[in-house]
C-alpha cells in the first residue's frame, strides 16, 4: 500500500511579559468552539527550505513577521487513516518575538489554505505542567525542551 506523506512546519513563539517570564502564543478558533488551542503552522511548499516556510505560516496565520528563530525542537510525526492514509512530518521551531506585542488579537488568515479567511483568536500564556497540545505538539511543550517558558 502507498502511503503519501506531507512536510510541515509548526512555531512555539516566546515573548517576555513585562514580569521578565515567557509566555506561548497560541489560538483559539472563535468560529469552531470545539477546536483545540493551536499554534500557528503549516505545509511546506515544493522547493521551499523549512525556515521559508515557518516564516511564511506565521506571517500567513498571525501577522507576525521579525521573528528570530531559537533552535529547532525536532519533528512530530503524526499518522491519520482518514480519508486515506497519510503520515505528516512536522518540523517544529521555538522562535522570539520582539517589541510591544498586544495581549490579544484575532487574525483573519491569508493565503491560499484550506485556513484561508478563517479568525484565529490570539493569545500568550504560560501553559502549566499538564497542559497539551493536539497532534503530538505536546511532546516539546515540556521543561526539558522550552526551559525558559518553565523558568520562575
Amino acid at each position: 500500500m502507498k502511503v503519501d506523506t506531507t512536510v510541515r512546519v509548526a512555531a512555539y513563539i516566546l515573548r517576555q511579559n513585562r514580569e521578565g517570564f515567557h509566555e506561548l502564543l497560541m489560538f483559539k478558533h472563535p468560529d469552531c468552539p470545539d477546536a483545540p488551542i493551536q499554534i500557528p503552522g503549516g505545509g511546506v511548499e515544493p522547493q521551499e527550505s523549512l525556515e521559508c516556510a515557518l516564516h511564511r505560516e506565521i506571517l500567513e496565520e498571525s501577522g507576525l513577521g521579525n521573528l528570530t528563530i531559537l533552535r529547532k525542537l525536532g519533528v512530530a510525526e503524526s499518522c491519520w487513516l482518514q480519508p486515506r492514509k497519510l503520515i505528516s512530518y512536522r518540523h517544529c521551531f521555538l522562535l522570539r518575538a520582539e517589541g510591544d506585542l498586544p495581549n490579544i488579537w484575532d487574525f483573519r488568515v491569508r493565503g491560499s489554505g484550506i485556513d484561508s479567511g478563517m479568525i484565529f483568536s490570539y493569545f500568550w500564556e504560560r501553559p502549566h505542567l499538564d497542559f497539551k497540545l493536539p497532534q503530538g505538539f505536546g511532546d516539546f511543550l515540556r521543561p526539558d525542551r522550552i526551559p525558559e517558558l518553565y523558568a520562575r
